[in-house]
């Protein structure tokens, strides 16, 4: 949430001249969590592929003589995983959608930076 905190104010008045041209509250929450939602897929993706190569490295080379795991990957994993981070990724783009909602639109385009 602090990447999306410091994203919202550094582009405060970017955000305040797009809401001036009339675009609605959800509009401008995507407009600034496109790239998040973007980075979170890719994520999922990428640590699909590393998931899967340490899965496989750590159940062949670590068991212990008197034990065996079970080496099959179930599709349940891969899908909460990818649940978790997209619960996550929502939940915070809730919270600064409010953020977004209350930011002042003549304050900040007054302010000069």
């Amino acid at each position: 949430m602090k990447k999306s905190n410091i994203n919202v104010e550094e582009r405060i008045r970017e955000l305040s001249t797009i809401k001036v041209l009339g675009f609605f509250d959800q509009e401008t929450t995507l407009y600034i969590y496109r790239e998040t939602i973007i980075l979170s897929i890719i994520g999922i993706l990428c640590g699909y592929l590393a998931g899967i190569g340490l899965h496989t490295f750590i159940i062949t080379s670590l068991p212990p003589d008197n034990a065996m795991f079970d080496p099959t990957m179930k599709i349940s994993n891969f899908l909460y995983s990818a649940l978790i981070l997209a619960g996550i990724t929502a939940l915070v783009a809730l919270i600064m959608h409010k953020k977004i909602k209350s930011v002042n639109m003549l304050d900040a385009l007054k302010s000069v930076d």
